[in-house]
């Protein structure tokens, strides 16, 4: 009889629950971090207190991850994420067809403090989408527009008025953007250590002359296609920009190996060493001084 009682006593349930395990120290810091959006959401549908803590957890968010993601309930999903987040510092919505700007300015305006967001390939936004960027994101490091043709040079300018802080820029293909502007950003954004400029056709060796003379810390550049610049541009680069790292230059027919040559060895460049051009250049031949003046 006594053991019949026990064996009663230890099949009994405890009534502890997941949500009895303590939320800041354990659940939020350890388990959610684990869970894809979509465990959270099907989380989020089990009870009432599944959703008020999968909705507290949105507000500990720190970084949404959506690039590519067209899924026909993703919309409903970001409104979700964007009525219930505060604290979002990452945001990857590349390639997301479904966004407008609605959407994003909701988004925007519930977090001022992203530091890091790409719109790239995002065809439906325009560029009304970025005013809460422009005006409440003080601390934005990383900005990537590629592909983003509604990018205007007012927006441009709007965001040079307003940020220096900018660290990597991505703006390939954005045709719509003149090279003025792109050099008035420069001339205010003196962190930029990555820039993207690849088949912008008013990229020329101005630019670069701009870049060597205002980005002392330029680590990373992609001018892939840019077809108007030269050796001249890359001259002056490998004068001036000491911190060089990588240099993209495929698709650019008038940059040879003749200003290639004088960053071998000490950058990445995407273009192998091309030894015909090299028998045609001097041992000694360096760029004048003269015609590198930035």
């Amino acid at each position: 009889m006594a053991d019949s009682t026990t064996d009663q006593q230890q099949d009994e349930p405890n009534g502890l629950t997941l949500f009895d395990i303590a939320w800041d120290d354990v659940l939020f810091a350890k388990v959610l971090p684990l869970l894809s959006l979509r465990d959270l959401f099907n989380l989020r549908c089990c009870s009432r207190l599944s959703k008020h803590f999968v909705d507290n957890g949105f507000r500990r968010m720190r970084v949404l991850n959506l690039s590519g993601n067209n899924n026909r309930y993703i919309e409903r999903g970001f409104q979700v994420v964007s009525r219930n987040s505060r604290n979002i510092r990452t945001v990857n919505l590349a390639k997301c067809s479904w966004l407008h700007d609605g959407l994003l300015s909701s988004f925007l305006q519930c977090n001022t403090k992203i530091t890091r967001i790409n719109l790239s390939e995002c065809a439906n936004i325009t560029s009304a989408s970025l005013q809460p960027i422009i005006i409440e994101c003080k601390e934005l490091t990383v900005l990537k527009l590629a592909h983003c043709n509604w990018l205007t040079i007012g927006a441009m300018e709007a965001l040079t008025l307003h940020h220096s802080k900018i660290q990597e820029l991505d703006i390939s293909h954005c045709n719509s953007l003149n090279e003025r502007c792109i050099s008035v950003f420069l001339l205010n954004c003196r962190r930029l250590h990555t820039l993207s400029l690849a088949y912008l056709p008013s990229v020329t060796d101005n630019l670069l002359y701009s870049i060597a003379k205002n980005s002392k810390e330029i680590r990373h550049l992609n001018v892939i296609g840019c077809q108007m610049v030269t050796d001249r541009g890359i001259g002056a680069l490998s004068l001036y920009c000491k911190k060089l790292e990588s240099l993209m230059v495929r698709d650019c027919p008038f940059i040879t190996e003749r200003s290639l040559s004088l960053l071998r060895g000490k950058v990445f460049i995407d273009r192998p060493r091309n030894y015909q051009q090299q028998l045609h250049v001097a041992p000694n031949m360096g760029f004048p001084r003269l015609f590198l003046q930035v």
